[in-house]
């Protein structure tokens, strides 16, 4: 397959299916989404990211993990490209510039850091299908988490880190305190591991939800 068609296939499937789906949702929810709303969401989204990715030949369609990727960011998982095409980007681009030859039958969009710029490479960060910093450290498993969650995943994301930021300011705040004001402990807060990539008060907040452990435990390069 040419790159030319595999550019056009990209942008073509990025801007029907959503479409698509958003039809479905609009006409099974019995017109809770409007279907004019329901198309310009579609449109808008689809012409987006479907020149982004067309552009970076993101998606290898010449094998069908390709396609199956395609189809599951634009479906299943399509509440996190969503959100990563909107938030990533807006973002990123920031601290980083998008990246072909990161990016290019990969299954996802990079942006790698600019010089000076921290974020990207001493940070990675990886939000639904876009990231930054390729795929060091464990990214490509919270893409892959995404893909298996589907629209339960951000809810899941949102939860944990709500939970972990309770515990911790409650262990803080009584038993972990008290520790600490009695020399049993050098903070009073729990901390995460040194290889974490976040660390302190916060770091365990983040380290301890459920995505970070999974993806921390695998190994994943």
């Amino acid at each position: 397959m040419s790159k030319a068609l595999k550019s056009l296939l990209i942008m073509m499937v990025s801007l029907a299916v959503p479409t698509l789906v958003l039809g479905v949702i609009s006409l099974v929810s019995g017109g809770a989404l409007a279907a004019d709303v329901a198309v310009v969401i579609s449109v808008v989204f689809g012409l987006g990211y479907g020149l982004e990715a067309g552009l970076l030949r993101s998606y290898d369609l010449s094998r069908g993990v390709g396609w199956l990727e395609l189809l599951v960011d634009l479906t299943w998982s399509l509440p996190n490209t969503v959100f990563g095409f909107l938030i990533g980007n807006a973002t990123y681009i920031w601290f980083g510039t998008l990246s072909r030859a990161r990016s290019e039958d990969k299954g996802w969009i990079v942006y790698m850091p600019r010089p000076g710029s921290s974020f990207g490479r001493d940070v990675l960060q990886t939000l639904g299908t876009v990231n930054i910093g390729g795929e060091g450290q464990h990214e490509k498993m919270h893409l892959l988490q995404a893909r298996i969650f589907g629209p339960l995943y951000l809810p899941f994301v949102g939860a944990s880190y709500v939970i972990t930021f309770i515990l911790q300011v409650l262990w803080t705040i009584t038993l972990g305190g008290l520790l600490k004001l009695l020399g049993v402990r050098q903070k009073a807060y729990f901390q995460p591991p040194a290889h974490s990539a976040v660390g302190g008060f916060f770091g365990w907040i983040y380290y301890a939800t459920p995505i970070e452990l999974w993806a921390y435990a695998s190994g994943n390069p």
